[in-house]
């Protein structure tokens, strides 16, 4: 009866896993490389975030029953996830000062091109969303959902964090083969990714709470977004 259970508990975590965690890959395929126009392939951008709000909400709310719940954090939150927002900005700074020079840019740009973020108000506009916004929904999305569903999948809190950690790195690694990454640029910055995933997911585990990890992602965005500045308008 107990084996049942936990067999039946995997096997939803596994669906729930799979409805939200290959979408982002799904909406950077189709924006990049089917869909051809600014306006298409911002509708579909939406369409996929909708789907990433969406379907964890449902699942928490109907499916499981449970209440809703902010989870605010205390003070000692707050502070590491200032704190680990800080560090890996500075890492991200530094690493774009030694290798910048390395990367191809224009590759880059052209595709910037298609989503419309190569001009100063559009970008101005993305930005705040992606840093304000996005890393918001990703917290909610991968260090939340998944991680609880990669606890569940696996039976430990580690399992948990590097199942969430691997869904994340997926998108943002096809993205950047995408944009024109050499693949030991792409290596670097997926050991980045990866590692920022986990610290997020260890932050959500130890405090239960988005906002830290927001808070650690959403300053993270910020140095991302500084560079990217410099790559189109100066």
């Amino acid at each position: 009866m107990f084996r049942n259970l936990c067999v039946e508990s995997s096997r939803r975590a596994l669906i729930g896993i799979s409805l939200v965690g290959f979408t982002p890959t799904l909406s950077i395929l189709m924006t990049l490389l089917v869909i051809d126009g600014e306006s298409s392939s911002q509708i579909f951008f939406i369409l996929c975030k909708a789907w990433i709000l969406f379907v964890p909400t449902y699942w928490f709310l109907c499916l499981e029953g449970n209440p809703l719940s902010w989870s605010l954090s205390d003070k000692n939150g707050i502070f590491e996830g200032v704190a680990t927002g800080l560090a890996m900005s500075a890492v991200i700074l530094l690493v774009w000062i030694t290798l910048g020079d390395s990367i191809d840019t224009e590759p880059m740009v052209e595709q910037l091109q298609n989503t419309g973020l190569t001009g100063i108000e559009v970008y101005m506009a993305g930005m705040f969303y992606w840093i304000f916004l996005n890393s918001l929904l990703e917290e909610y999305v991968f260090r939340w959902f998944i991680t609880v569903k990669g606890v569940e999948l696996t039976g430990s809190e580690l399992g948990g964090i590097v199942v969430s950690a691997l869904m994340f790195t997926l998108h943002h690694a096809l993205a950047l083969h995408l944009f024109g990454f050499e693949w030991w640029q792409t290596g670097i910055a997926c050991f980045g990714l990866i590692s920022a995933a986990a610290i997020w997911s260890w932050l959500y585990m130890r405090h239960r709470s988005i906002w830290v990890c927001w808070i650690s992602h959403a300053i993270c965005d910020v140095a991302v977004f500084a560079i990217g500045y410099q790559l189109i308008f100066d």
